[in-house]
């Protein structure tokens, strides 16, 4: 298989891309519909679900994860080579997915995002040839969330940032990041106490990253510090 699609190797890089692109497609749409309408793109809502998208023949297709929440929210992510260039992809992408009317062009990189029955849609596509196109299609469910509660030895005060979670190996992967007014060197020891008081148990430590297990769970978190306070990224594996 293309190692554009070699999930298992590309994965995380290619998740990285796809955040970053998705804040660009949010800040950016508000310029999109000029650029839409020079290529001549349909408008109006409807159309195919991202499972049932047809790329051109001869193309390479998989899903980036198995299973995606971002805030609590379903999200799936389709990664693509695609042999035909990126206009006529876009054209082909826009003729089955109607919604997909704001288009923001980037370097290297076009964005073609858009909304529809309370799903958010973005592509990201870049070329790799005359004839040749790469990139994501994602969506995003905009259904309000139940507000998940904060862990039981997290310092008060904290304030959630990004909350991921996909399926892994087996088990479901959670990354959270929390922003704090303490300092590191104060927020360590409250959250070393309060891991232990729930009953985590210290593993390793390499760098800035520590490791936690508790009854078949695993955790690594990290400080770093901010101009005011800290920034905790954490990751989670559950059986």
């Amino acid at each position: 298989m293309n190692a554009y699609l070699n999930i298992s190797h590309r994965r995380m890089g290619a998740f990285r891309q796809w955040l970053r692109l998705l804040l660009a497609s949010a800040l950016g749409c508000a310029a999109a519909p000029s650029a839409a309408g020079a290529l001549g793109l349909p408008s109006g809502a409807g159309g195919v679900s991202l499972s049932q998208l047809r790329l051109p023949e001869g193309s390479q297709q998989a899903w980036l994860v198995d299973h995606l929440w971002i805030h609590g929210l379903p999200a799936r992510v389709l990664v693509f080579d695609a042999p035909v260039s990126v206009p006529a992809l876009i054209r082909m992408l826009s003729a089955q997915q109607p919604a997909l009317t704001n288009l923001n062009v980037l370097p290297g990189q076009v964005i073609l995002s858009g909304e529809v029955e309370a799903e958010q849609w973005v592509a990201q596509l870049q070329s790799a040839g005359p004839d040749r196109s790469v990139g994501t299609i994602s969506t995003l469910r905009l259904n309000p969330a139940a507000e998940l509660p904060s862990p039981a030895w997290l310092p008060q005060g904290a304030r959630l940032r990004l909350n991921l979670g996909f399926m892994e190996k087996g088990g479901k992967v959670s990354e959270l990041i929390w922003q704090h007014t303490l300092p590191p060197d104060r927020m360590m020891p409250l959250l070393h106490s309060a891991l232990r008081r729930e009953g985590w148990r210290f593993e390793t430590e390499s760098g800035a990253s520590q490791s936690w297990e508790r009854a078949g769970q695993r955790m690594q978190i990290s400080l770093m510090p901010l101009e005011e306070g800290s920034g905790l990224y954490v990751r989670r594996w559950a059986p």
